[in-house]
């Protein structure tokens, strides 16, 4: 492969933009000594290997000499695009990554025919912990984020190939980056430019909205906050977009969408699942975003599908359920202990679309 004339990446854990210079190889030996040697720091990343003069082996794997984060295997070659994620207190942010990453190992990325693979062994280690042992071992939720606790980003490299005209191969690649702040990070300007830096470096971004912070979507009575996903939908474009538009595709998802099913006709598009299947559907994805734009006209929700269509060059409504029924009293699953996801892969199928890794369906 002819090698990346690139000057800059960024990096997917500190979210800075760095050279060259910037980039150094991880000695396997991990000695304190091999970590300092000046050989792997000054070689060029863009020669595959270099040796440590400290102990002699071959070194492979990159590191970001800004933050100490190891880079993704092939990511000076095809960086990918970068997506986030963003939402309010209450959202299921934590929720929506244990769900996700669990259906793109384990169902989803069997259907797509793509490949997940986790950045590094802490982001293996820090899924297990965080999020995979509560919700699928101990079938209780996930634990609340603390407001103190920023956390290492999980960054997973997802990977498909697609066969375009002409027979040509091409490989698309998404960089995951799950960085599972507190919701309180978004609740000003201030506060989302000094920690929330991985936004503005995006590509795309993913943002939850909680139905129950609609004042106008039923239930009513719930534990939402009123306003609050709007305003920390409005924050986000802001952030992104400055005094212009938000140029990067943007994907809205109302979150906890079992709770609204109840008081929704037989025949909504927000029941159906999706057709199974390595492609996109286009028609689907259409009546689901028609009727949620209708939904939140009926709610009296004007302002967050107004901020969209006036700040966004590209965005999309979704709604998904990352549980299938609320939990129960104390944190236990309902159905039994068993998660149930409803459509939780949707905005990343669109994303897959957008980007080309993924063809549309016909029918």
């Amino acid at each position: 492969m002819r090698p990346t004339r690139r000057r800059t990446w960024v990096c997917p854990h500190c979210f800075r933009n760095v050279t060259r210079a910037q980039i150094g190889y991880v000695c396997v030996s991990g000695t304190a000594a091999c970590a300092e040697d000046r050989g792997l720091a000054s070689a060029d990343p863009r020669a595959g290997s270099a040796v440590c003069r400290t102990c002699g082996r071959t070194a492979t794997r990159l590191r970001c000499t800004a933050c100490g984060g190891r880079l993704p295997e092939g990511y000076l070659r095809t960086p990918g695009k970068l997506v986030a994620l963003a939402g309010p207190v209450g959202s299921g942010k934590s929720t929506y990554i244990a769900v996700l990453v669990h259906e793109l190992l384990h169902r989803l990325g069997a259907e797509l025919d793509a490949a997940l693979l986790p950045c590094d062994d802490d982001t293996m280690a820090d899924y297990h912990e965080r999020y995979e042992r509560h919700l699928y071992e101990q079938r209780r939720t996930v634990p609340k984020t603390a407001e103190h606790d920023g956390g290492r980003p999980l960054v997973h490299r997802l990977g498909r190939t697609r066969r375009g005209r002409f027979g040509r191969v091409r490989d698309h690649v998404l960089t995951l980056v799950f960085l599972d702040t507190a919701g309180e990070h978004f609740t000003s300007r201030d506060r989302m430019e000094t920690r929330l830096r991985y936004l503005t470096a995006a590509d795309a971004v993913v943002v939850l909205v909680d139905p129950q912070d609609l004042p106008g979507a039923p239930p009513h009575g719930g534990q939402g906050v009123p306003d609050r996903s709007g305003e920390v939908l409005a924050r986000v474009l802001g952030h992104l977009g400055g005094s212009g538009k938000v140029t990067v595709p943007v994907a809205v998802a109302l979150t906890k969408a079992d709770l609204l099913w109840p008081h929704l006709p037989d025949n909504s598009a927000l029941h159906r699942t999706r057709r199974p299947g390595p492609v996109f559907d286009a028609d689907d994805r259409a009546a689901v975003h028609t009727e949620l734009q209708a939904l939140l006209s009926r709610w009296q929700e004007h302002q967050l599908d107004a901020r969209l269509r006036r700040f966004c060059t590209d965005y999309q409504l979704f709604a998904l359920s990352m549980l299938g029924t609320a939990p129960q009293r104390g944190g236990g699953l309902g159905h039994g202990g068993v998660v149930r996801p409803h459509r939780v892969e949707d905005p990343l199928m669109w994303l897959l679309h957008r980007f080309g890794a993924l063809d549309r369906g016909r029918g």
